[in-house]
């Protein structure tokens, strides 16, 4: 096995070690970008429910502000507490208010099924980056063996082609 063939393997072997060296910080970057996204997602999950729980006390403090209203106006007509017309219009005011949480809490449980969505989409990305990372340096390694096994096998051959083409070896060819 000629020197020239010696440095050419020598050469591939660094080159494939280059590979996996990149291979891993590639794929430590992707864990650490999906970590990100990840806790960016549960934070707005997290602020999601915030919104539904402070829009909710909104909501109740506003309806006992009205029911308080309806009780004041009531007294200063005359209204008896307790008559059919005071209750019905308490009444009206708790179903309005239910309905206005129930509507709040459809919007937040989608927003969070959206959230959730988004979560399991970037997993895939994740899985898919990872998966085309490892098939490029598998890719890698097996060209780098192949062609090592090639210059094993023709080394001197591997060695002239590259000494006429390049004029790599000319000077120690035509001394020998």
């Amino acid at each position: 096995m000629g020197s020239m063939t010696i440095f050419l393997l020598s050469m591939q072997a660094a080159g494939v070690v280059t590979s996996i060296w990149s291979n891993k910080s590639a794929e430590k970057q992707i864990q650490q970008g999906r970590a990100l996204e990840k806790a960016g997602i549960e934070m707005n999950m997290a602020a999601n429910n915030y919104e539904f729980q402070e829009s909710s006390l909104n909501s109740m403090r506003q309806l006992r502000q009205n029911i308080g209203t309806q009780a004041v106006m009531n007294a200063a007509r005359g209204n008896a507490p307790g008559t059919e017309l005071t209750v019905g219009k308490v009444q009206q005011s708790i179903s309005a208010q239910s309905g206005d949480q129930e509507a709040r809490r459809m919007k937040m449980l989608a927003r969070e099924a959206e959230l959730r969505a988004s979560n399991v989409l970037s997993g895939l990305h994740t899985l898919k980056s990872e998966t085309e990372l490892g098939r490029s340096l598998s890719k890698d390694l097996f060209e780098a063996a192949s062609t090592g096994v090639h210059y094993l096998q023709y080394g001197d051959n591997v060695q002239s082609a590259l000494a006429s083409k390049f004029g790599f070896g000319k000077s120690t060819q035509q001394g020998a």
